[in-house]
C-alpha cells in the first residue's frame, strides 16, 4: 500500500487495484474566503490527483471527512472533468454535505453511518463519526491487502481510540491533526500574557491527547497532518509569526513526541506534499517539489504572501463598496430568526452584543432572557456579556447563504470578547450554528443531560464519583487522564475539571459534579502526567 501525502489533511492511498483519495484541498486561493492557505503549497498536485481519480484501470474512491472547506474543496472538485469514481461521506444529521454532492455527477455517493464498512478491492473502508451538533467530523480506516491506515484528520474522537485498537490490532500508519484550528483563543481580546497562557495550555492538551493515541494504537508509522494552515491576508499575517499560539508546525510536535512517547517502536515522519510512503516497508520516497524548513519559514511566508497581494488589494477595494447600514439591518433580521429557534434550557445566557467595524455608534444586542434583538449604543457593560465584532463585508456571504456561520468564524476576521471569561455552550451554538440547526442543538443538549452516567475515579488519595461524559460535547471521561493529582482532563478538547473543587471546570461554569466517597486503595503514580484510574470503567457501556 502506497500513501501519498497531498498536503494538509489530504492523502492518496493506492494499491494495484484501488485508489482512495482523502480530503484533497488543492485550490490555490485557500479556504474560508481566502483566510487559510495550504502550508506548504500543494497546488501543483491538482493534476496528479485528477489523473488518479480518472484512472479507469482501478476502482476509485473519494472520501470527504466533513464540511470544513480545508477538507471539502468544492471548487477543485467542480473542476474535475472525469467523475467516474465513488464518493464516500459520513451521514451526519445535518445533510448539507450530502446535499452539496448530491448532483455532482459521480458514479455513486455512499453516505456512511458510524462504523459502517464499505467494501473495496482487497479490503474495506470504515468511517468513525462524531456528530455532536457543535462538531461534525469523521475519521477513516483503510484496510487493503493486509495493511491498515487510520486517518482521524482533525476529528477529536480520542476517547474512542482504545475501542478502535481493540477492533483492529494491527495498524501500519496513523495520521492525525496536532495543531489548533479554531477561533479560541485566536480571535479573543485577551491581554498578551493571557493569550499566550491559554494557547500554551490548549496546545499542551492537544499534544498530550495525540501522544496517548499513538501509545494506544502503536502504529508502525505516525504522520502529523491536518495543520497548521498559513495566513496571507495582511490583517491575519501576524498569526504566522506569533511566538506562542495554537498553530505549531510539525517539527515542534515531533520533537515533543520524541521525549513523550512510551511506545518507542513508532516511526515519526514529516511528509511534504508529493512524498510517498510504502506502508509495508516504512520507506519514504521524497517526491515533494519543495521542502519547507524552519530556518526558511519567514522568507517562505513572505514570498507566498507576495503572490497574493493583488488579490487582497482587490478585496479591500470591494469592501469599500459595501453598504454597512444595510448589512446591519439584515443581520438584525437573521439574529431574530436564530433566536426564534432557540429553546432556552436551564440556564439563561448573558446578552450577546454584535458590532460591525464600520458602524461605531450602534450595536445589536441579543437579549436571551427577554427573547429579543434590539439596537443599542456601542458601549459595553462592565461585566455579564459576550461580544463579537466583524467587518460588514465578511457578513455579506453569510447573509446571502453562501457561507455558513461556522465558516464565517473560521475566517478569523472576527474579534470576540466575554466578561467574565467563561465559555457558554448556548451562546457558542447560537452564534456559530445555522438557524435550522439550533432547535436540534437544544434538544441534543437536553438528551446529553438525561443520558449522563456516573463513574468512580481515583486521584490525590481519594476516590471520586463523577459524571462520565464531558458537558461540552459528551467526550468519554473514562478515556481521560488526571494531572497534578486533581484535574481530570477530557480527551477530546482538553477541558480540565478540578476534582478537589467539586469537579468544576477551570475555564467555564460547567461541572462534572465530583464527590469524594472513599480514600483511594492505591497510591497515584508519580509521572508528570498521571494516568486516569477509572474504577470498573471497562464495565460501563460506551454511549455515542
Amino acid at each position: 500500500m502506497l500513501v501519498t501525502y497531498l498536503g494538509h489533511a489530504g492523502f492518496c492511498v493506492e494499491t494495484s487495484r484501488v485508489t482512495v483519495v482523502m480530503d484533497p484541498w488543492l485550490s490555490p486561493t485557500g479556504a474560508f474566503d481566502c483566510s487559510w492557505f495550504q502550508l506548504p503549497r500543494n497546488h501543483h498536485l491538482a493534476d496528479l490527483v485528477a489523473g488518479k481519480l480518472a484512472d479507469s484501470g482501478k476502482e476509485r474512491f473519494l472520501y470527504i471527512s466533513h464540511e470544513h472547506k480545508d477538507h471539502l474543496d468544492i471548487d477543485y472538485l467542480c473542476r474535475l472533468a472525469c467523475r467516474d469514481f465513488t464518493i464516500v461521506v459520513p451521514c451526519f444529521r445535518r445533510d448539507a454535505l450530502r446535499s452539496m454532492l448530491a448532483d455532482y455527477g459521480c458514479r455513486r455517493l455512499i453516505s456512511c453511518s458510524d462504523e459502517q464498512v464499505v467494501p473495496i478491492p482487497g479490503g474495506f473502508l470504515k468511517l468513525y463519526i462524531d456528530d455532536s451538533e457543535l462538531n461534525r467530523d469523521s475519521a477513516i480506516l483503510v484496510e487493503v491487502e493486509g495493511q491498515q491506515f487510520l486517518d482521524i484528520n482533525d476529528c477529536k474522537l480520542y476517547d474512542r481510540v482504545p475501542s478502535i485498537r481493540r477492533q483492529h490490532r494491527q495498524l501500519d500508519v496513523f495520521a492525525s491533526q496536532f495543531s489548533g484550528a479554531t477561533w479560541h483563543p485566536t480571535c479573543y481580546e485577551f491581554p498578551h500574557e493571557k493569550y499566550e497562557a491559554v494557547a500554551a495550555q490548549k496546545l499542551s492538551s492537544k499534544f498530550e491527547a495525540v501522544a496517548r493515541c499513538i501509545d494506544t494504537l502503536q502504529p508502525r508509522v505516525y504522520i502529523p497532518s491536518a495543520g497548521p494552515p498559513c495566513f496571507l491576508d495582511p490583517r491575519l499575517m501576524h498569526l504566522n509569526f506569533e511566538p506562542v499560539n495554537v498553530f505549531p508546525r510539525a517539527p515542534q510536535f515531533l520533537k515533543f513526541l520524541q521525549g513523550r512517547l512510551r511506545h518507542t517502536g513508532t516511526m515519526l515522519t514529516e511528509m511534504m506534499p508529493g512524498d510517498v510512503l510504502d506502508s509495508a516497508t516504512g520507506e519514504l520516497a521524497l517526491g515533494a517539489r519543495e521542502r519547507l524548513s524552519e530556518e526558511g519559514f519567514v522568507d517562505y511566508i513572505r514570498a507566498y504572501a507576495a503572490e497574493f497581494a493583488p488579490l487582497f488589494q482587490s478585496r479591500t477595494e470591494m469592501a469599500r463598496r459595501i453598504d454597512a447600514e444595510e448589512v446591519f439591518w439584515r443581520l438584525h433580521r437573521e439574529l431574530e430568526h436564530k433566536l426564534e429557534a432557540l429553546r432556552l434550557l436551564d440556564e439563561i445566557p448573558p446578552p450577546l452584543y454584535f458590532f460591525l467595524e464600520e458602524i461605531t455608534t450602534q450595536a445589536l444586542r441579543v437579549d436571551f432572557a427577554g427573547r429579543r434583538v434590539e439596537v443599542c449604543d456601542s458601549v459595553l457593560p462592565p461585566t455579564g456579556f459576550y461580544s463579537i465584532t466583524a467587518p460588514a463585508w465578511q457578513l455579506v456571504p453569510v447573509l446571502d447563504g453562501r457561507m455558513t456561520w461556522e465558516d464565517f468564524a473560521l475566517t478569523f476576521r472576527v474579534r470576540l470578547k466575554r466578561q467574565p471569561d467563561m465559555y457558554h455552550t448556548i451562546v457558542n451554538g447560537f452564534l456559530f450554528m445555522e438557524a435550522q440547526d439550533i432547535a436540534e442543538f437544544c434538544e441534543s443538549l437536553a438528551r446529553m443531560k438525561e443520558a449522563q452516567a456516573r463513574m468512580p475515579i481515583s486521584a490525590g488519595g481519594c476516590t471520586y464519583l463523577v459524571d462520565r461524559y464531558c458537558p461540552h460535547q459528551h467526550g468519554d471521561l473514562a478515556e481521560g487522564w488526571v494531572e497534578q493529582e486533581r484535574y481530570l482532563v477530557c480527551p477530546r478538547h482538553g477541558w480540565h475539571f478540578d476534582l478537589a473543587n467539586h469537579g468544576s471546570c477551570t475555564s467555564n461554569a460547567t461541572t462534572i459534579n465530583a464527590v469524594c466517597t472513599t480514600p483511594a486503595s492505591s497510591s497515584i503514580d508519580n509521572n508528570p502526567v498521571v494516568e486516569t484510574r477509572c474504577v470498573a470503567a471497562q464495565e460501563l457501556s460506551h454511549l455515542d
